[in-house]
């Protein structure tokens, strides 16, 4: 990738303060052309706005205030600013939120990626990197299928424009201290005396740092790799159960501990890849590539289009199963994830 500072302009969109604070300041840094940051939440805009324009009161800083899924407006506010680089984690990501609102994420996770990469690619960006999850390999909720289905749509669309724009995808583990992270949450319980609540003894997670996380998607995002999905090796997954031990023992506090159960779509351990994907090393130390086995994974932009509309017309349990059926089609499947 061309070095940030000399990208001229730079579009950069990121969901959730943490990490839109990091990979903003980071950029802010590198003195890129310019920096536009485009959100629907207007306060988030405006907070992040301040808190990068302290960085370099000489950066150009644009704000702009679009939702994704108005692939009209999209497309405007691209052909406006022309940008090199897209980063891109709009996202609805809460996993039990999402089980009971499927039609929502597939509107942001994956008609929202849609709108947005092909404004990126009308625009003539030259790369597009999707900050996916670690739940979309294997996936058994809505959150993670559609982001699988968003990954596999960069390439149906590589497929269908023959476009000159790298796309690459990057899944994570847990960032910690971001929105949505357990650690924030324990906190909060902690603080209020208690209990801590732990959804299931057995539970593990992979967890990285903000440093971490903001470091892959840069080293991604420059890598000569070409397009295609990426994750880094996260160690050993850890103990929610003994997270929360270890919170309440440096709280120094009496704070029980409750069992609250599975809730809808969850798993009690993730992964990064599954079985219908190959794995290769990266150039970046690490860091792996993934491609999907099957010959039908690409996942075109008609196919986003039909399940968009049904996402605004049909009843949550069809949204679900034409979700999965169109994920279970193009990974060959032959065990369906939803009956």
């Amino acid at each position: 990738m061309r070095r940030a500072c000399s990208c001229e302009p730079l579009y950069l969109r990121l969901a959730g303060p943490n990490r839109y604070y990091s990979l903003a300041e980071t950029f802010a840094r590198f003195d890129c052309g310019r920096l536009v940051l485009l959100d629907h939440f207007d306060h988030g805009l405006l907070d992040v706005m301040e808190r990068v324009g302290r960085i370099d009161r000489r950066l150009e800083l644009v704000d702009a205030l679009c939702d994704i899924r108005d692939g009209d407006r999209v497309g405007k506010w691209f052909d406006r600013v022309r940008p090199d680089v897209v980063i891109h984690a709009a996202a609805l990501k809460h996993v039990h939120l999402g089980e009971r609102h499927p039609g929502e994420c597939v509107l942001t996770n994956l008609a929202g990626v849609r709108n947005v990469l092909a404004a990126a690619h009308d625009a003539r960006a030259e790369i597009f990197t999707l900050v996916s999850s670690d739940k979309a390999a294997s996936p058994v909720c809505v959150m993670g299928a559609t982001k699988r289905l968003a990954e596999l749509h960069l390439l149906g669309f590589q497929q269908e424009r023959a476009t000159a724009m790298t796309l690459k995808s990057v899944r994570f583990g847990n960032v910690v201290g971001s929105q949505g992270s357990v650690l924030p949450r324990f906190g909060a319980q902690i603080a209020a005396g208690g209990p801590l609540e732990v959804t299931h003894p057995e539970m593990e997670r992979f967890f990285m740092s903000l440093e971490e996380a903001v470091g892959l998607i840069l080293g991604v995002t420059r890598s000569d790799d070409g397009s295609g999905a990426y994750f880094m090796e996260m160690g050993d997954p850890v103990s929610i159960l003994d997270l929360g031990r270890q919170m309440i023992a440096r709280s120094g506090r009496k704070i029980s501990i409750e069992f609250t159960g599975l809730r809808p779509g969850e798993k009690l351990k993730e992964q990064l890849f599954d079985a219908f994907e190959a794995v290769a090393e990266a150039s970046l130390p690490g860091v792996f590539k993934v491609a999907p086995r099957s010959l039908r994974a690409a996942l075109g932009t008609r196919e986003v289009d039909d399940l968009e509309r049904v996402a605004r017309t049909a009843d949550d349990a069809v949204v679900l199963q034409r979700v999965f059926a169109h994920l279970d089609a193009r990974l060959e499947r032959e065990e369906l994830a939803v009956g």
